[in-house]
């Protein structure tokens, strides 16, 4: 919508989105993000992040702000090249659910191989994906022993949500 000066906002933001992407690799191997690299990575993108990270604190020790943040941009983009704010939050709503489904299947998987349940990650699935298998506890009790199968109802849903986010700018006509 913006012409030249929206397809460079958007390749500027792509860029951003890869430098993110970099940062959260670095922050996987200890010393990445101390080495001079790193230092620039990290002073080119923490300016963005600090503010995300008061609203998202980290969740078992894991600093999940940079997801926000690339979601964020992700909107951002899409508001540039459609010039439509509802296209925008339709694609946030579709990266949430998206998120959620990831998280949920892996409850599913840690429900099939039987994972440690004091294993920080483990906790920080199951107390973030809880929130959705609740509402099927009624017609899937959990049960000491037996597979949990109130979490593949709520991905089942979840999944479904999903189908429609992603469909609706169709049905709106918005493209």
């Amino acid at each position: 919508m913006l012409g030249s000066l929206g397809d460079l906002l958007a390749t500027l933001i792509t860029i951003f989105i890869l430098v993110l992407i970099v940062r959260a690799i670095f922050s996987w191997f200890p010393g990445m993000l101390y080495s001079q690299a790193g230092q620039i990575i990290v002073m080119a993108t923490e300016w963005y992040l600090a503010p995300i990270r008061r609203f998202i604190p980290p969740a078992a020790g894991l600093d999940l702000s940079f997801l926000v943040g690339i979601v964020i941009l992700y909107a951002l983009r899409i508001f540039v090249q459609s010039g439509n704010i509802l296209v925008a939050l339709i694609a946030i709503v579709g990266y949430a659910l998206f998120f959620i489904i990831i998280l949920l299947l892996v409850r599913v998987f840690f429900g099939f191989f039987r994972m440690d349940p004091w294993h920080p990650i483990t906790q920080m699935v199951m107390q973030s994906t809880e929130p959705f298998a609740r509402p099927f506890r009624g017609w899937f009790p959990r049960r000491p022993g037996q597979f949990d199968w109130a979490p593949v109802a709520a991905f089942v849903v979840v999944l479904a949500a999903y189908v429609v986010v992603q469909n609706l700018p169709r049905f709106l006509g918005l493209g």
